[in-house]
């Protein structure tokens, strides 16, 4: 039983050092458990190892999803048309009072273009699946 619970714990150790999250006790107890250090050991008992430079790649890779959502045809006309109206309205309104309504509705549909996005991407974290 002792046995177990020592290969259990050198095995958390182990992959809190790979990952980089080992403290120096943690790393101290690894030792005193009589275990090698992780470069000449077996790691792969321990379970898939992920570099920082993968994390960075999987990080970017979520980002550009969440961005790519964000930048869509359709998104960026609706926010350019809804700019126009709202910056031309609101110029216009000196003029003509009426104007004023176009920078109404040119600011309505920005609001629903973000909402639209927003609720697209709604309960979709691009870090969910990240190790961190």
């Amino acid at each position: 039983m002792d046995n177990d619970l020592e290969r259990a714990r050198a095995e958390l150790l182990l992959r809190r050092v790979r990952g980089g999250l080992a403290t120096d006790a943690e790393r101290e107890e690894l030792v005193l458990l009589g275990v090698r250090p992780p470069d000449t050991t077996g790691l792969d008992a321990c379970g898939p190892q992920t570099t920082d430079d993968e994390r960075w790649l999987m990080r970017h890779e979520a980002d550009e999803r969440l961005q790519n959502a964000e930048t869509t045809a359709w998104t960026r006309a609706e926010r350019r048309v809804g700019m126009a109206l709202l910056v031309g309205g609101a110029f216009a309104a000196f003029a003509f009072p009426f104007a004023a309504l176009a920078s109404v509705a040119g600011g309505a549909l920005l609001a629903v273009s973000v909402l639209r996005v927003k609720l697209q991407t709604l309960g979709q974290d691009p870090y969910e699946d990240i190790e961190r």
